[in-house]
């Protein structure tokens, strides 16, 4: 799989600590939802969207 373009995306991150959550998730404009393990490639998340915007379990964070 080519690695998506993330240029617009929104980052998340686990917000009470980062590291453990392991990496970054990242929503496209069109709500496609990615992740990138802080040691590994990007890949399709199985978060959505709207649980990455709504819950406070992640925070958005600047890429």
């Amino acid at each position: 799989m080519d690695e998506p373009d993330l240029t617009d995306a929104k980052v998340y991150e686990v917000s009470d600590k980062p590291t453990l959550g392991g990496g970054r998730w990242y929503v496209l404009p069109d709500d496609t939802t990615f992740f990138r393990p802080f040691d590994g490639d990007v890949r399709a998340a199985l978060v959505t969207a709207s649980t990455l915007r709504s819950m406070l379990t992640w925070r958005e964070v600047a890429s």
